[in-house]
């Protein structure tokens, strides 16, 4: 991170976030709650559909 100038966690650094999320490679996406923890994920791009889905389903449970 400090050869590349990042100011933001990378999943690519030495000590990355990436073992502590138990994450396989990329693309991966998340979905989190409104407390921040994860609900939904996918290894490979789900579509629009599913994460539309997905956080439609949070908003239904969190009452919005």
């Amino acid at each position: 991170m400090e050869k590349e100038n990042l100011n933001w966690r990378s999943f690519a650094a030495p000590d990355s976030i990436a073992a502590e999320w138990n994450n396989p490679g990329t693309p991966l996406y998340y979905v989190l709650d409104g407390t921040g923890v994860i609900r939904y994920k996918w290894f490979g791009s789900p579509g629009e559909e599913a994460i539309n889905s997905a956080v439609e389903a949070l908003l239904k449970a969190a009452g919005k």
